[in-house]
């Protein structure tokens, strides 16, 4: 079973591709997604098992690809580790300018970065979350609920139906029959992972 990773492991690999690139003379531009934003820019999610990321050039440049290998070799990671499969889930009404931060530049505290990663705004996180909604998941379903309480919390979401109309901004055919996520949020779990000051987005550092 593939080992999950925390924030500062996370960062550790952002500084070896960012190094990789720059060495190259290449700038990517990546958005993190999922748990992997939340542990890079939240301070109530601590562990993830892979980065969902979107914008990465296709087809992947040969040395992009032996890297990340490598760092998944290294670390015990999957080796699909990177992967850009939650490109389809995303939202078409979403922009980088409106719906996105910067989160940092790597390899950290170089005047010359390779790599740039951006997350998405908790206003658009809590929309991919609602989503999903995997609420009644025996595994996940915890994890998600405290994840969408704490979104909804540094959003300024404060009802069911507030939370409905976020995700109408960005999935409006999916908030179009609200009732099933109307009666899972009234029923959301308000214990394991709730953090009182939840924070995000934070930069990189």
């Amino acid at each position: 079973m593939a080992k999950a990773f925390d924030r500062e492991a996370l960062l550790d690999a952002f500084d070896r591709l960012g190094i990789e690139a720059a060495r190259r003379s290449v700038v990517l531009h990546i958005a993190v997604y999922g748990g992997s934003a939340l542990i890079l820019a939240s301070n109530f999610r601590f562990s993830s098992e892979d980065v969902d990321i979107a914008q990465i050039p296709e087809p992947k440049p040969d040395w992009l690809q032996e890297v990340v290998a490598e760092i998944a070799a290294r670390n015990g990671w999957s080796t699909d580790w990177l992967n850009d499969a939650v490109a389809v889930y995303l939202s078409p009404l979403a922009s980088r300018a409106h719906d996105h931060v910067e989160f940092g530049s790597f390899p950290r505290r170089h005047a010359s970065p390779g790599l740039v990663v951006y997350v998405p705004t908790a206003e658009y996180m809590l929309a991919l979350k609602l989503k999903a909604a995997r609420l009644l998941d025996p595994v996940r379903g915890p994890q998600e609920s405290a994840d969408i309480r704490n979104l909804m919390k540094v959003a300024g979401v404060e009802t069911g139906d507030a939370a409905v109309a976020v995700l109408a901004k960005y999935f409006p055919r999916s908030a179009a029959d609200p009732a099933k996520l109307l009666f899972l949020l009234r029923h959301l779990s308000t214990d394991e992972g709730q953090s009182d000051a939840p924070e995000y987005p934070r930069r990189g550092n």
